[in-house]
Parts: C-alpha cells; sequence; structure tokens
C-alpha cells in the first residue's frame, strides 16, 4: 500500500485546519511587531531576519543527514527574535549587527506541543517568550548567526535552574560536537496558546511581560557595565545548569 485511504479521506479538513493556524500564527506575530516598534515599557524592539520566521522544517527533501529517526515536513516550532533598536549602530541593520553590540535578543516561539527530542509533550500549543543574554565565542558574530544558534541549541530540561518571579531561568552550555558556541543565560515563560484569544489576552500574556522583562534586564546591565569599569560585567544568576528541576508550562 502506498496511500492510504484513511490518510486521503481526512487529508483535505486536515490541511485546511492547519492552513488557518498559519493564519493566526501570521496575525500573532503582526500585532506583535506593531506593539514591539513602541517603545511602551521601556524598549523598542525590531525583529531579527526582516520577514522571516524561523522553523524547525524549512525544506522538502526525500531524505536528510539529521541524527534523529524522523523527518519533519511541516514545523512543529516556529519563531522570532528581536533586539533593541536603539543599540544597532549607524550603517548597519538588525541582522548584521554584532551581538556584542546587540546585548540582549528576544524571543517569541509557537510550538504545537508535541513531536519535539527535548521537551516532553505540552497538553496544549503553547507560545514560548523570554529573554535571552547570549555570549557566543565570537562576540563579532552577526545577530542573525547568534539568532538561529539559540533556536537550534535552546535546551530547557537540560539547562533549566530555577524559577524567579514567574519565570523559568538557565544557562547555555558550548558544545562543539554540535556546533553550539553559546554560553550566557536565557529568561522564558510559557503561556497556552489557548489564552492568546485577542489583543488584550496577547499584550498582558506576552507583550507587556516580554516588553518588561527586556528593559529590567537592559537596565541591571548598564548599572553592571557602570560598576566594572574594567569591562567585567556580574549576570542575574550563574547560569550552571543544574537538573533535576521540572520546569512547567502555567496558564495565568
Amino acid at each position: 500500500m502506498i496511500f492510504r485511504p484513511q490518510v486521503l479521506q481526512e487529508i483535505s479538513n486536515a490541511y485546511d485546519q492547519f492552513s488557518e493556524y498559519f493564519r493566526d500564527i501570521r496575525s500573532f506575530f503582526e500585532v506583535l511587531s506593531v506593539r514591539f516598534s513602541l517603545p511602551e515599557y521601556g524598549t523598542r524592539l525590531t525583529p531579527v531576519a526582516g520577514k522571516a520566521l524561523f522553523s524547525n522544517a524549512n525544506s522538502y527533501l526525500l531524505s536528510d543527514d539529521s541524527a534523529y529517526p524522523y523527518y519533519l515536513w511541516l514545523p512543529s516550532w516556529l519563531g522570532r527574535f528581536y533586539i533593541d533598536a536603539e543599540r544597532i549602530p549607524e550603517g548597519r541593520t538588525a541582522d548584521d549587527c554584532r551581538i556584542a553590540d546587540a546585548g540582549l535578543v528576544a524571543f517569541v516561539w509557537p510550538w504545537l506541543g508535541f513531536g519535539d527530542a527535548y521537551v516532553q509533550n505540552s497538553p496544549h500549543p503553547e507560545c514560548w517568550f523570554g529573554v535571552t543574554d547570549p555570549r557566543p565565542q565570537n562576540p563579532d558574530e552577526p545577530v542573525l548567526t547568534t539568532a538561529q544558534n539559540l533556536f537550534n541549541h535552546f535546551r530547557l530540561e537540560t539547562t533549566f535552574e530555577a524559577e524567579r518571579g514567574g519565570w523559568l531561568t538557565g544557562g547555555f552550555h558550548p558544545e562543539p560536537r554540535i556546533d553550539c558556541n553559546l554560553t550566557g543565560t536565557w529568561y522564558l515563560r510559557r503561556v497556552p496558546l489557548s489564552v492568546l484569544t485577542d489583543y488584550y489576552q496577547v499584550e498582558k500574556n506576552v507583550i507587556r511581560p516580554l516588553g518588561e522583562k527586556f528593559t529590567e534586564l537592559s537596565e541591571v546591565g548598564r548599572e553592571n557595565t557602570a560598576s566594572f569599569p574594567s569591562g567585567k560585567t556580574e549576570r542575574p544568576f550563574s547560569g550552571n545548569g543544574v537538573n533535576g528541576n521540572s520546569p512547567k508550562s502555567e496558564t495565568p
């Protein structure tokens, strides 16, 4: 058997539903772009990679060289990254800005809630969002490169340390065998997509907390820089990656 009759009977409805999901994803990110472009919560954020979304499935090949026994033709993760627009040097764009100049990188990642080798299945689709202070080994690398590394190598369950003030926190660890050159720290929240049903809920549960956290960490960074004129700075937490905790998705 090549084409299974049951699959063929259901494919039209399944395609329609998935298409509607992607329409909602597009509307969601359009709202974020408009709101983040205004510094209402202290910082004006601009997207990385232009209008493109990061995805864990972005090509249609009969096979690939993946180390995993599955192949994705449809993305279960989509995402976007944002940096402080005021930190982009003149003549640069968000993509080719040095990560050393950009500093913090925010992210927003909708997830279907299943099918990930590194995250336990969730009972519902989720939106992951947060702020990172990435420290790649090459501080001159462009933000676009760092963002792709963040998307590829974020490992919640092995780098999660604690929950602080409603945020999951942890740190990155370089791993040359998988081309991960990151150190630094991250803050994360997980919200069910079913909560984000209107502009008010998106503002309350994503835009405002992300904007406020980004501004808070930016101010901490400036204070630390001023306190350590030699160039050494302290981070909000160690980023040592302690296992054994259990990061959860919570409904606000």
